[in-house]
This record gives structure tokens, C-alpha cells and sequence, in this order.
């Protein structure tokens, strides 16, 4: 989807200390930001890539995986461990 079609979703809520930086953000359909947190699925910032990991009926491994293609990301993250 564009990016100018997406709402930018706090990975940790600001409620909640999470900081209003782009760190922290992730971009998503007005769908998913509303019922992410509804419908099972939970987001996290492992050192600056975004990974997802599904509900239990979506996935039963229930792995926490990387949602970026950025190559450069990927790479650094790599390099990191």
C-alpha cells in the first residue's frame, strides 16, 4: 500500500513511555491500525527493524519475524548478532 494511504501505528504507545520518533513507528492500513491489537497480532522494534508475530490460529510457531525487505536493514541487523 502507499505510504500516503497509511497511519503511522506507536510500537510501544506513547501512553506507555514508548517515544514519538520514527524509531518507533511503523506504517499501516487504517484497517490494521484500528484491530492489530484486537485480532492477535503484535508488533515489536528489534534494533530498528519492525517484526510481527501472528496469533496462535494465523501461526501456531507463533515466531516473531521481520516485516522489512530493506536490504540495507536486513544487513545491519545481521551484522548486529
Amino acid at each position: 500500500m502507499p505510504a500516503g494511504w497509511c497511519e503511522i501505528h506507536h510500537v510501544t504507545e506513547h501512553a506507555h513511555g514508548g517515544a514519538t520518533h520514527t524509531d518507533n513507528g511503523v506504517l499501516l492500513c487504517w484497517y490494521h491500525h484500528r484491530f492489530l491489537d484486537r485480532i492477535g497480532w503484535r508488533i515489536r522494534m528489534n534494533q530498528g527493524v519492525p517484526e510481527v508475530m501472528a496469533p496462535v490460529w494465523f501461526d501456531a510457531s507463533m515466531r516473531w519475524r521481520a516485516v522489512t525487505t530493506s536490504p540495507i536493514r536486513l544487513r545491519k541487523k545481521v551484522q548486529r548478532t
